[in-house]
């Protein structure tokens, strides 16, 4: 992976736009013998990324917050260093049912095995990327220089918000479009029975959409929500 890796940081170098650097980073997933890639950046429970995984499965995983219960993820946090993985060798036993759950769906996707390069970020985040394989296990010499491989994920991190004009996050699957559509009535200023008309729901409805996206995102109340949903890049800025 060594040659492969010092490849893909030349091309980057030369990328100037986010098509371009996805593009490289699916060819040289290929190249490596995987079939996705994902880039996380995490800071206590936010979760940013771009990544090449399915979208149904980006949509279960963020819905689900499943990064707090992610092996793949508690492991990079704990250990800090680059590690093979295998879905088979998750532990079997006293899981959770959501736990059970994340490890079904995963395997459903075809996410058995892989490498992940975690690398500690600036204010206490963590950096990682993966490769994932629907092969039961992977080789894990393929990594290389283990040093290397973290200087080519900084690299990446770097090139990322230098060039892409999109914001590092996939928020929007955090949401339903239901909850979506009455954030951004509120964020226009509407009240609830005003939403509650606007969207043809009873106001029960409309309050049960707005504290489910309250909860999500971890607000303290409406504004606070809104004025996270548009840091995050849910709702666009004023």
């Amino acid at each position: 992976m060594d040659g492969q890796l010092q490849s893909l940081i030349d091309t980057l170098d030369v990328a100037i736009d986010e098509r371009m650097i996805e593009s490289a980073m699916k060819r040289f997933t290929i190249a490596c013998g995987f079939e996705r890639f994902a880039y996380l950046q995490t800071a206590g429970t936010e979760i940013k990324t771009f990544n090449s995984y399915p979208a149904e499965w980006q949509s279960i995983y963020f819905t689900n917050r499943y990064s707090r219960i992610d092996p793949v993820v508690t492991t990079a946090k704990r250990h800090m260093k680059p590690f093979a993985w295998s879905a088979d060798a998750w532990p079997r036993g006293d899981l959770s049912r959501e736990e059970k759950q994340f490890r079904s769906q995963a395997l459903m996707f075809d996410i058995r095995s892989g490498i992940t390069i975690p690398v500690e970020g600036s204010y206490g985040s963590t950096l990682m990327l993966t490769f994932a394989s629907s092969q039961p296990h992977c080789d894990a010499t393929i990594l290389g220089d283990p040093r290397r491989a973290e200087r080519a994920v900084l690299y990446i991190h770097h090139r990322w918000r230098t060039v892409a004009q999109r914001p590092l996050s996939m928020p929007k699957l955090l949401l339903s479009p239901m909850e979506l559509v009455c954030l951004k009535w509120s964020a226009e200023g509407k009240y609830m029975p005003d939403i509650a008309e606007l969207t043809n729901k009873r106001h029960r409805t409309v309050q049960y959409y707005l504290d489910n996206v309250r909860a999500k995102l971890e607000a303290t109340n409406l504004n606070h929500a809104i004025a996270l949903a548009k840091d995050m890049g849910i709702l666009e800025p004023d």
